[in-house]
């Protein structure tokens, strides 16, 4: 009797749960349309990109999903409960959509209290969120720091004097203080240097395996956008004009807009399967 090959049994990977719903979201400004039909959704653990030159409406999207702006029209549904469109919230609301979603800003420097020091910047969201002892805030402080590539020593630092990469760092430590589903990253590498980019475009990978954290990076930078996102968005003038795997876009874009953006990538020898190494 011949034995017959055993056929391999397929696994399928389970499909996570969205923790971003945006449908049709529109905003204006007078006249001016800033934002016009965009719709995405965020997997549990994903990175979206939205890509855009000045003006196309990226950071307006941004700003919206952190309630910082309310869509004229549209739904935006945030760990499974819609976001209503009520101009005030109360601070509990306030406290709860934190811990859903959270900003790193491109420039720590404006983001960061000059006058604190780097451990009470985090102490003061832990405090915020969770009710802690001092001594355990502290401790829970320095291994936040400690997470992002920091010494404990950076506790008693204040922002002036750190260096761009470590500010950013103290911003990114802040953010995952109050352990958000989410983590949306404004332009968050442009302000540093190709090394230092490198250094945390890196750690934000890590940060996402570890911690199975949603990124929506938003940037102008294709370069940068392959190394740290599964899909992408394209926007000009507000509106979606292409989407899909960020690989496939870079590869072989579709739409004149994303073919002008692939074409400026600056850097000589840039190739799509180029990716950062640790500096």
């Amino acid at each position: 009797m011949v034995n017959q090959p055993l056929e391999k049994e397929h696994v399928t990977e389970p499909v996570k749960e969205n923790v971003l719903e945006a449908v049709g979201l529109r905003k204006t400004y007078g006249e001016a349309v800033a934002v016009d039909d965009v719709s995405f959704t965020l997997a549990a653990g994903e990175s979206l990109a939205v890509v855009g030159e000045s003006g196309s409406g990226k950071t307006t999207v941004a700003r919206m999903l952190l309630g910082l702006e309310k869509p004229d029209a549209g739904t935006l549904t945030v760990c499974g409960r819609e976001r209503p469109a009520a101009r005030r919230v109360a601070s509990r609301e306030r406290r709860r959509r934190a811990r859903e979603i959270q900003i790193v800003f491109q420039d720590p420097y404006a983001s960061l209290d000059r006058l604190q020091k780097v451990g009470d910047v985090i102490e003061t969201a832990l405090a915020l969120h969770f009710p802690l002892p001092a001594e355990e805030r502290r401790s829970r402080a320095a291994e936040l720091l400690e997470s992002v590539g920091l010494a404990e020593r950076h506790l008693t630092m204040r922002p002036a004097q750190l260096s761009g990469g470590q500010r950013q760092r103290v911003a990114i430590a802040r953010a995952l203080a109050v352990e958000p589903r989410v983590l949306v990253l404004d332009e968050a590498v442009a302000a540093l240097d190709v090394s230092i980019q490198a250094q945390i475009l890196n750690l934000l990978a890590d940060i996402r395996e570890q911690r199975d954290i949603a990124y929506v990076f938003i940037s102008h930078d294709l370069a940068v956008v392959h190394q740290i996102s599964d899909r992408a968005l394209v926007m000009c003038g507000g509106k979606v004009v292409e989407e899909g795997p960020t690989d496939r876009i870079l590869a072989a874009p579709q739409e004149p807009y994303t073919r002008q953006l692939r074409a400026a990538v600056p850097g000589p020898g840039w190739t799509p399967s180029r990716r950062p190494q640790p500096a």
